[in-house]
């Protein structure tokens, strides 16, 4: 019997119906898709600069409560600085400044009238002299480092008839000078710039008296100022408005060791030449927690420093293996307690006397 032919298949057709890609759309994988690794970029980018810093968080903080802090110093700063003002003798310092003012000041006006008048002539006339000067120093050089003989005779000739011509320059009143020649040129200037050194010098001599009384008048403000002056309270909030957040660290690169001796990126005040309190940096309108609780019991005061996190449970709860950082449920009068002291775990102390 014959063979039954087999029909022919189109295989092409079967595999594109068969195919994921090409019978059923995968858009909304890829929308997924995209959006999980989108998510985990951010993620990973605030992961990086926030997430793994916390220190930043608080340094942002620290320093909004620090500007404001010296904000208000600078207003109790500038009343403590006026009632030192007003005592006799800052009165007397100032009498004196005054007075060495007013004596120096006709003699100081004069002089830097006639600084002026010579900066400008001395400009002037440099403007002529530096392009013949560079030309001597140029011809010079060049005759000293000739080897012919007659050469050098022609260069020097050629040098000492430079030197013969005549200059003109336009002096700051609109007039022009003629100088006969280099040396007469370069006399000139010379003479205008130590006219100007003398005057300077006595500018300073006379000056050096007042700066001294302005001085004094300082110091006795500084010495008896409890806290900084205004103009230093200033002087550090600048600093800190323009200041950003970054790590700060004390390195040990002795012998190349690059070791961190300490760390104040959390610990911003330390350095700080003021004073600073748990009450002034506090938040408007809070009062700062502290760990100086009164027993009215033993009229002692307890000092207790616990972990972070640690101090809103009950101070009775000390059963806890946990160690205090400064004092463990230790009782100090009021006059000896202070920092420095050690650390001591919870477990097997209770009030006494220390």
């Amino acid at each position: 019997m014959p063979e039954k032919s087999i029909p022919e298949v189109d295989r092409s057709a079967v595999a594109s119906e068969n195919d994921p890609v090409v019978s059923r759309s995968f858009a909304p994988h890829y929308v997924v898709s995209m959006v999980l690794l989108m998510a985990t970029l951010f993620w990973a980018l605030w992961d990086e600069d926030f997430g793994q810093r916390p220190w930043k968080a608080f340094q942002h903080e620290w320093k909004a409560r620090y500007s404001t802090f010296l904000k208000n110093a600078r207003s109790q700063s500038r009343e403590s600085q006026k009632e030192i003002e007003s005592t006799a003798d800052y009165q007397k310092l100032k009498q004196d400044y005054d007075s060495a003012s007013r004596q120096a000041a006709p003699r100081i006006k004069e002089i830097n009238e006639n600084l002026r008048d010579l900066s400008a002539k001395i400009l002037a006339v440099q403007n002529v002299f530096t392009d013949r000067r560079a030309y001597v120093g140029a011809a010079t050089y060049d005759l000293e480092t000739e080897t012919s003989s007659s050469a050098k005779q022609r260069k020097q000739r050629n040098l000492e008839e430079f030197k013969k011509e005549s200059t003109t320059a336009e002096m700051p009143d609109g007039k022009k000078q003629t100088f006969k020649d280099y040396d007469e040129l370069e006399q000139t200037y010379n003479r205008l710039k130590n006219e100007r050194t003398q005057l300077s010098a006595e500018l300073g001599e006379l000056i050096k008296p007042v700066n001294e009384k302005k001085e004094l008048m300082d110091a006795y403000v500084t010495d008896h100022m409890v806290n900084l002056t205004p103009s230093q309270l200033a002087n550090l909030q600048n600093g800190v408005e323009a200041w950003t957040p970054k790590i700060l660290q004390f390195n040990v690169i002795e012998n190349n060791a690059n070791i961190v001796d300490r760390c104040q990126s959390c610990h911003m005040g330390i350095l700080e030449p003021v004073k600073l309190t748990a009450a002034a940096m506090a938040l408007k309108d809070k009062k700062p927690r502290t760990g100086n609780l009164e027993d009215s019991r033993f009229r002692k005061v307890r000092l207790f420093a616990l972990p972070p996190g640690q101090w809103p449970r009950h101070h009775q709860r000390r059963e806890s293996p946990r160690h205090l950082r400064t004092l463990a449920l230790a009782s100090l009068p009021p006059r000896k307690y202070g920092s420095g002291l050690p650390d001591l775990p919870c477990r097997g102390y209770g009030p006494g006397e220390q």
